[in-house]
């Protein structure tokens, strides 16, 4: 995919960056409908700034549980790389804007359709934060914006699930990144898919820094297919991504992972994309964070 074009002045301060990039181009993107991300469920200043904001600063709550507002005045200088990296990751197709948007949204316990109120970067903590309204007869405009997000459960581990995940946990000829990304892979239900960044974006934010191609690297480097199921993750886009060593519709592997996910019930249209949103719900398993340990205290020993 081609890199979308942004600003690069050098000459900004780190507060003007992020002030343009949340403030200026990023609603602009978002309106024009930039093809660097397959879907911009927001197109406000203050929606990105919050999306961003708590991805980077937040993390594992509320960007307003961590600093003060306004965040351009009391963000350090490391936490205002971060946002504005992020920022740009978004821009250039890098991260995923959707599922950014619905992690910041479970970190404040919302859904998107039943959203009532949005905080601005903008504000100082005085008055009350905006509300949205819903004109009768005309449903939710924020449903047009954020779609309904289901809050998908992992299903319970089947037998053969929990040896999988002891037999890549204690495989040795594995890095612990590989281990814990394909014991992660186990989690995505029968019948869901994922995608590379959903879940780097999960690992990043949860444990350590990760990459949409570490996953691919670590997806086509498989041992175990098909019974720990990397035809599970897609591409960002909802299209097919790679499978056994080959990447795209052109694959020679790629009719093959179409099958095994239509066998579990996942669809696609007439253009190739998958139907529906990819799981992302990582953390509503306990489980996760005790294999991470696991891996992580054996590989010190």
């Amino acid at each position: 995919m081609p890199k979308t074009a942004i600003s690069e002045d050098r000459s900004e301060s780190l507060p003007e960056r992020w002030t343009a990039l949340y403030k200026e181009e990023l609603p602009r993107l978002a309106k024009a409908r930039d093809r660097a991300q397959p879907k911009w469920p927001v197109y406000l200043d203050h929606c990105f700034a919050r999306i961003i904001l708590d991805n980077a600063v937040g993390k594992d709550r509320p960007w307003m549980e961590r600093i003060r507002a306004p965040a351009v005045k009391h963000m350090s200088e490391e936490q205002l790389k971060a946002a504005v990296e992020m920022g740009r990751q978004i821009a250039t197709g890098e991260a995923d804007l959707d599922d950014l948007n619905q992690r910041s949204l479970r970190l404040r316990g919302k859904e998107g359709p039943k959203r009532k109120r949005e905080v601005s970067d903008d504000s100082h903590g005085q008055g009350s934060p905006r509300k949205w309204k819903s004109k009768p007869g005309n449903g939710d405009i924020r449903s047009h914006f954020f779609g309904d997000l289901p809050q998908a459960k992992a299903e319970a581990p089947a037998p053969e699930l929990r040896e999988a995940r002891r037999t890549i946990a204690s495989s040795k000829d594995l890095t612990p990144f590989r281990r814990f990304a394909l014991i992660l892979l186990t989690f995505i239900p029968r019948g869901r898919y994922s995608t590379y960044g959903a879940m780097s974006n999960y690992i990043t934010a949860q444990y350590h820094k990760s990459s949409a191609r570490a996953i691919g690297n670590a997806m086509r480097n498989n041992p175990f297919a098909p019974a720990v199921p990397c035809h599970r993750v897609l591409a960002h886009d909802g299209r097919i991504g790679g499978f056994g060593g080959d990447w795209g519709e052109q694959g020679k592997h790629s009719a093959e992972k179409r099958r095994l996910l239509a066998e579990e019930g996942v669809k696609f249209d007439s253009g190739g994309k998958v139907v529906g949103r990819p799981y992302i719900n990582f953390e509503e398993s306990g489980e996760i964070k005790t294999w991470y340990q696991q891996i992580y205290a054996s590989n010190s020993k």
